[in-house]
């Protein structure tokens, strides 16, 4: 853990930085995590979190958030993903839960997986990046860059489960299943299309070539 404080100003909120790992991470990050770091506008508590599975090392991580009576957001950011340097700007919004957009490969596709609408059949749909500015509120976001305010995850109990139909079939993913129970409580979802971030995964460059020559 490594806790950074500014020690010639009061800070008005303390965030909690978790960077969800497997044991190392990637350089990208690394150079992010200093861009951060040389924040002062808040104190800054970082943590690096590898335990398995992802469900628990999410519930884990919100626990040991809660015992800080002193944090006042929580970020989560997977390996993975990396934001632009200026993330924690986003806190200043005040929002219940807000992300920036995460883009994901899917079925051949490049999807804005944190900007989802829920349709009348449960089901999730991406907005068009394209077309949108600034805040907007959606229903549903990922956790691969997820900004959650305290009081949100003092009144959702174990936040990350994943959902599963009656045959053991996964229905919902963790992240979506959060998005939903926290706004029947009455919380709003956010994402900001000023803040995009980097997604480095591993693909079929087959299928890559596939979709580009249809």
């Amino acid at each position: 853990i490594i806790k950074l404080r500014n020690q010639t100003m009061l800070k008005r909120k303390t965030i909690y930085l978790a960077i969800l790992n497997q044991g190392s991470i990637r350089a990208e990050m690394s150079a992010c995590l200093q861009e951060i770091s040389r924040q002062d506008k808040y104190d800054l508590l970082i943590t690096y979190p590898s335990d398995k599975p992802i469900s628990y090392n999410r519930n884990k991580i919100v626990q040991d958030f809660l015992s800080r009576k002193d944090c006042d957001y929580l970020i989560m950011i997977d390996n993975d993903i990396i934001p632009p340097p200026n993330i924690l700007n986003l806190v200043d919004y005040d929002k219940d839960i807000i992300t920036p957009v995460l883009f994901a490969y899917q079925q051949s596709q490049v999807i804005p997986l944190a900007v989802m609408r829920r349709k009348e059949d449960g089901f999730y749909t991406p907005i068009d990046p394209q077309k949108q500015t600034g805040l907007i509120e959606v229903d549903g976001n990922g956790t691969g860059c997820m900004i959650i305010r305290r009081d949100v995850l003092e009144k959702v109990r174990a936040p990350f489960l994943n959902e599963y139909d009656a045959d053991g079939m996964k229905t919902t993913g963790l992240d979506f299943a959060f998005c939903r129970r926290a706004k029947e409580l009455g919380f709003s979802v956010w994402c900001h299309f000023g803040y995009i971030c980097s997604h480095y995964t591993t693909v079929d460059l087959k299928q890559i070539y596939a979709s580009l020559i249809r």
